[in-house]
């Protein structure tokens, strides 16, 4: 006579990735009579909690990995920049061994920062790189990231604000309201970008870099971009295109960086550019 057939999984549960068919953590009545098979303490409730915690104690290499590959493809990172990032991350966790309290978020973080700067890639930003970790759950101190800096085999030097103009001109110019500014007064987005562009590559190399050492770099590139406009408004006699706020948008900083870096640092060079550019003859018109 045969014996009674049982369900090849619980009762409510759905299949799972990797083959599993442990469903949500719901007992049923049924589940809460049975005895587990062969007396033994496997019933569903014991079985799903297991689930639960397996592989929580993989290593701390492979959790960092594992975090770099996700806030990398959140931030849409090329690969190269990913790989690189593994590798300094890698070579952190030796020092975090040494009793060290920095956690592996840490560890990440720099690595990707790290990795950017090597790489060349100014898309991303040192504060939406922390942002993405701290989206996950997890807190990355700028203490772990300075002690990390000190002690990292790997080393890295600060970018010049003038890496990081094609980053703020492409924010920019996704802006809607910018782009119904210049078409309200029949502008050329193109040739507009163009020449605020060179102005600002002016006011950079024509300040004192000491002025501007301990400021973030995308922030001072936001605000030669405004200083920029300032001088080109001046020169061509019109009310500015751009706001504090959209730049400040554009450089991740806030509005009154940008008012106090155009005035403490930029205002020097604004006024070389507004007189080398009223004393330059205008090109002469086709006839």
């Amino acid at each position: 006579m045969a014996g009674p057939s049982y369900p090849g999984f619980p009762i409510g549960s759905k299949k799972e990735p990797l083959g599993s068919y442990m469903g949500t953590k719901r007992i049923t009545q049924r589940e809460r009579a049975s005895r587990g098979l062969s007396g033994s303490n496997s019933k569903y409730e014991y079985l799903k909690t297991l689930s639960d915690f397996a592989g929580k104690e993989e290593g701390a290499e492979e959790t960092c990995e594992k975090m770099v590959e996700r806030v990398g493809e959140k931030l849409f990172l090329p690969r190269v920049v990913i790989d690189e990032a593994g590798s300094i991350a890698r070579s952190l966790l030796t020092t975090r061994r040494r009793g060290r309290r920095i956690t592996i978020a840490a560890v990440s973080a720099y690595s990707l920062i790290s990795a950017c700067k090597l790489e060349g890639v100014s898309s991303v930003s040192v504060r939406e790189i922390v942002g993405a970790h701290v989206s996950m759950g997890r807190r990355v101190s700028s203490s772990s990231i300075i002690q990390l800096g000190l002690e990292s085999p790997v080393k890295t030097f600060a970018r010049s604000p003038e890496e990081y103009l094609s980053r703020v001109f492409a924010r920019l110019s996704l802006i809607p309201e910018f782009s119904k500014r210049l078409r309200s007064e029949r502008a050329s987005q193109t040739a507009f970008l163009s020449s605020l562009r060179d102005a600002a590559v002016k006011i950079l190399r024509s300040t004192d870099s000491i002025e501007m050492t301990g400021k973030r770099p995308c922030a001072l590139a936001a605000s030669a971009v405004y200083s920029a406009e300032l001088a080109l408004s001046r020169c061509e006699s019109r009310r500015k295109r751009l706001t504090q706020r959209e730049l400040a948008e554009c450089g991740d900083t806030a509005e009154y960086t940008i008012r106090e870096q155009c005035a403490s640092i930029f205002a020097p060079a604004v006024e070389k550019l507004v007189i080398r550019m009223l004393q330059t003859p205008l090109p002469a018109l086709p006839r």
